[in-house]
């Protein structure tokens, strides 16, 4: 994973998930983010995290997370 830039594709979720809701969690919504969509498609911000599969389990960890805190 390329820790800074998946980090601020992870914060830019967050900031759209406080202003809209958990419906900015699902990934092929993602794109729709400019902030996102500006580094790229699906298939290279998936890559950032390692893989489609890595990306997904980030997006599915950060949830739950900003229940707990």
């Amino acid at each position: 994973m390329t820790a800074p830039e998946a980090k601020g594709i992870l914060s830019d979720l967050l900031e759209k998930y406080a202003e809209h809701g958990t419906a900015q969690f699902a990934i092929p919504d993602v794109r729709k983010i400019p902030s996102i969509s500006e580094r790229g498609n699906v298939i290279a911000i998936a890559q950032l995290f390692g893989g489609p599969q890595k990306l997904k389990d980030a997006v599915a960890e950060l949830q739950p997370r900003l229940y707990a805190a």
